[in-house]
């Protein structure tokens, strides 16, 4: 740790405590300085974002002061050290360095350790796995320490389901440098796994649902929504921050964008949310589940963005805060991921490869002429509402297949480019260009992506 790092972890466990409670005009002194302080363009323009919305009295500042003093603090401090002095701060430096020498780092990754999974959700691609199917904790061990050296120091641990493996317990504590942001069922969650979560204090538990009781144990299995209610209690009661996701079908749309879905989340303690639409991929793609074109323009209007503008919980949308993003950010723009094999994929719903982990480092794997090839294409469109290369632009993929050659990750052939899937994703695509297009030429005629504003620009690759 340099003396800077030192100086500024210092100054943020002594602030954090103080912020919870401060009034409105030391928050704004206190966020003025900040900034001032900032070491990049991108962080210094979070800190004024963040001032901008506590003069407008945005919710979003209400949820920062919950989060603050509501988090147990040996788990603020851990997670502070992780979010904003490594990630924020000497990450985003280092992160910089590296892209002013023409290499693309982004500033998160997903993966995978296992596909085995305690549950059979509908829709849903991690199946029927085994322990040979997960990847080899000194593998994970090694990638994460060479991520460390890139800059980054947020990943999100996915699966099947994550705390089905007791060894990842070691990898989390090794690198406690490391924000490690788990998507959880829920159901192994109990007072044992609490305790540990707690005392590590470098995890975010993310739960996913479906919706209420019902939605939720209908696509998960009998009582699954209860013993997700019970693990937030859980992690609540030990002041450990946690947060939801959600995937959006056409069944449960007006369940997932009501105030009352929302004021349950935020009466328990929710802090964040992720929303995902639901994506024909995995060994059964159902198009039949994915949310209509008329309930996209529905989400947009009605859902995580009117949440987080009215509720003390920060909703994020995949898909439409992607203007804020400069549009699809998979190929390693801002994120990848890293199966239970190590194949490594541009997106999570991207089945295909052309490099494993195992056989390249983390540096080669960014860098190579696949990833490479979606980010000379983004955004594939005008229309940043419609970021998606799967859903949006099926014929930007089918481009990017025939020039590089992937392999599939989860089956004999990935039927996101073959006929009747690839017949009815341009459909789809279409119909939802007709709704989304004069939504976006209407509200977004003036808008104009600052890169520094949302997030790191483009890369100026070289060759």
């Amino acid at each position: 740790m340099t003396i800077k790092e030192f100086i500024v972890t210092k100054s943020v466990k002594l602030a954090l405590p103080i912020i919870g409670g401060m009034s409105d005009k030391n928050l704004g002194r206190f966020f003025s300085l900040a900034s001032k302080a900032a070491p990049t363009k991108f962080t210094k323009s979070f800190m004024i974002a963040l001032n901008k919305l506590r003069e407008d009295k945005h919710p979003i500042i209400e949820m920062l002061r919950r989060a603050i003093t509501r988090t147990n603090p040996h788990i603020r401090n851990r997670l502070m050290n992780s979010i904003l002095v490594k990630h924020h701060w000497y990450g985003s430096v280092k992160r910089d360095e590296m892209r002013s020498q023409g290499l693309a780092v982004p500033g998160t990754f997903l993966i995978s350790p296992t596909m085995r999974c305690n549950l059979h959700c509908t829709g849903c691609y991690a199946a029927n796995y085994s322990t040979k199917d997960d990847l080899e904790s000194e593998v994970i061990d090694r990638v994460l320490n060479e991520a460390e050296e890139l800059g980054i120091f947020w990943i999100t641990i996915l699966g099947g389901e994550p705390f089905i493996r007791e060894d990842m317990w070691e990898i989390y504590k090794k690198h406690q440098n490391i924000f490690f942001q788990i998507f959880t069922n829920g159901t192994l969650l109990d007072k044992n796994t609490t305790k540990k979560i707690a005392e590590l204090g470098n995890i975010l538990v993310v739960f996913s649902l479906d919706g209420f009781e019902q939605e939720t144990d209908s696509r998960r299995g009998q009582g699954v929504f209860q013993k997700v209610m019970e693990g937030m209690d859980l992690l609540r009661e030990s002041g450990v921050p946690f947060g939801f996701s959600y995937m959006i079908t056409r069944k449960n749309v007006n369940t997932i964008i009501s105030d009352q879905f929302s004021d349950m989340l935020v009466e328990k303690g929710c802090l964040i949310g992720w929303n995902f639409l639901y994506m024909p991929v995995g060994p059964n793609p159902d198009a039949t589940l994915m949310p209509t074109p008329e309930q996209r323009e529905l989400i947009r209007t009605h859902g995580p963005q009117r949440i987080r503008n009215k509720k003390p919980i920060f909703t994020i949308d995949f898909w439409n805060d992607a203007p804020y993003m400069g549009g699809c950010i998979a190929g390693a723009r801002h994120f990848f991921h890293i199966n239970s094999h190590g194949d490594v994929e541009p997106c999570i719903f991207i089945h295909m490869a052309t490099d494993n982990i195992h056989d390249k480092s983390l540096k080669e794997v960014i860098n190579s002429p696949y990833f490479k090839a979606f980010r000379s294409r983004q955004p594939y469109g005008e229309n940043l509402l419609r970021p998606c290369t799967v859903i949006d632009h099926p014929h930007v993929l089918r481009e990017i297949y025939n020039t590089c050659q992937p392999y599939p990750t989860d089956s004999p052939i990935c039927e996101l480019i073959t006929s009747p899937l690839s017949d009815a994703l341009d459909n789809y695509s279409q119909k939802v260009a007709s709704i989304l297009d004069p939504a976006w030429n209407h509200e977004f005629a003036n808008f104009n992506f600052t890169p520094d504003t949302f997030a790191p620009g483009n890369v100026q690759e070289k060759d």
